[in-house]
């Protein structure tokens, strides 16, 4: 999911079994990365609100759902995928360096994909989400080749057990964007064009500064085929895609909705706001997937449903609090962190809130799915519940309550029907013991 700082509240990077320990060190390191990368989300997106004002931040708005839906529905699961190839190549001493190119392919292809779609739709996409500018659209398409390229170094890092790097890599995007939105904040700058630029530029700085890392991963091997990879990467990639587009749709199609009177702006700023407890979850959700997977990797079933419990636990425990927060406290944080301009009102925070704490239910079940290797099971529940999204969007009713109902609504399917799938798959576990 595109959250305050646009990483991946999906799953954690994918690997083969590995010792806990490992895992959990790991793990850990990758934590530090993506609370730097969510920090960083937050000083972007408040920095640049500010600057623009609400009607200018609407276009910056949708370009930063469209960015991180589409890069991360895109190509994370090629860094899942090459994560686990690799680290399963390693482990048989093969070279890795042929499974590489393999990967590198077949992301270039879906690259190649969403640009030619992109070209032949941008007259569309000018007219109706950035009001015929053209800017927002290069943006884009350069965005996604960075994140195309990222992914795949982050699966190398990943298989190979380079977490320092994988953190690191994270971490630069993080500490430029911050440096360059106080530069900008310095100068003084008003103009939405640098804003938006700095989402592809500060991701693109990381690349080359963490290439290092790859020195030595790559070695020459057998030629890697197709089944080489597994065969749940089209689940993957559906599932990816699907769940970002639940996530953060709505402040797409708000934007058309709404018009240029700057709601999609400001419904952001109250997203933002109201998704904190989601970047806390990062964390979580970076050790929750190495974890199952390890557990069930040793056969320790009970592990598997004690941890789930546990974090389940957890999240309900946070989502409960971020709901009371945004009641308490929501319009003063959106005031300290965007300005006046943005107050959006209790009552929206409260309903974000909730689809957020919604929202990160679903994601534990979907880990617990993703452990057991049912991809299939999780790519069509994410799938049934972005349909819940867009049968609600027909529903005609205002703006802005049309695409909460949609967001809230298409969160509780979602969070329903991998629960429901997850408890099947844990019956099943606890039969075989018996």
């Amino acid at each position: 999911m595109a959250t305050p700082s646009g990483a991946s509240a999906v799953t954690a990077p994918a690997v083969v079994p590995v010792p806990l320990q490992t895992v959990r060190t790991g793990a850990v390191t990758m934590a530090a990365g993506l609370v730097l990368l969510g920090l960083s989300g937050g000083v972007y997106l408040a920095v640049s609100a500010r600057a623009v004002g609400p009607v200018a931040f609407a276009s910056l708005s949708t370009l930063w759902t469209l960015v991180y839906t589409f890069g991360i529905g895109a190509f994370l699961p090629f860094e899942q995928e090459l994560g686990r190839a690799f680290a399963a190549r390693s482990a048989r001493g093969a070279g890795t360096g042929p499974l590489v190119g393999k990967v590198a392919l077949a992301s270039a292809g879906v690259l190649a994909l969403l640009l030619a779609a992109g070209l032949l739709l941008s007259p569309l996409l000018a007219s109706g989400l950035f009001s015929g500018g053209w800017t927002p659209l290069g943006v884009l398409a350069l965005a996604l080749a960075v994140m195309a390229a990222g992914y795949v170094t982050r699966g190398i890092y990943a298989g190979s057990t380079r977490f320092g790097w994988y953190s690191a890599q994270l971490g630069v995007e993080g500490v430029v964007r911050m440096a360059v939105c106080a530069v900008l904040l310095g100068l003084g700058v008003h103009t939405v064009g640098p804003y938006l630029w700095l989402l592809a530029l500060a991701p693109l700085a990381a690349l080359p500064l963490t290439l290092p890392g790859l020195r030595g991963a790559l070695r020459p091997g057998p030629p890697a085929s197709w089944s080489e990879l597994s065969a749940n990467l089209g689940w993957l990639l559906l599932a990816g895609t699907a769940a970002q587009a639940v996530a953060n749709a709505a402040l797409v199609v708000l934007q058309p909705l709404s018009g240029r009177d700057g709601t999609a702006g400001r419904f952001l700023a109250a997203f933002v706001i109201a998704r904190i407890p989601l970047f806390l979850f990062q964390g979580v959700q970076a050790v929750l997937l190495p974890g199952l997977s390890a557990a069930l990797a040793a056969g320790d079933h009970a592990a598997f449903r004690a941890k789930l419990r546990g974090v389940l636990a957890a999240t309900g425990a946070v989502a409960l609090g971020g709901v009371l927060a945004a009641a308490a406290l929501g319009p003063v944080a959106v005031r300290l962190a965007f300005g006046d301009g943005f107050d959006l009102g209790r009552g929206h925070l409260v309903v974000l809130a909730a689809a957020t704490g919604l929202y990160m239910l679903a994601q534990v079940f979907q880990a617990g799915l993703v452990a057991l290797r049912r991809h299939r099971d999780n790519a069509l529940c994410w799938s049934a519940a972005f349909g819940v999204f867009a049968a609600v969007c027909l529903v005609p009713l205002p703006a802005l309550a049309r695409v909460e109902a949609a967001l809230t609504l298409s969160c509780a399917a979602a969070a329903v029907l991998l629960a429901a799938r997850l408890l099947t798959r844990r019956e099943n576990l606890t039969d075989g013991e018996k």
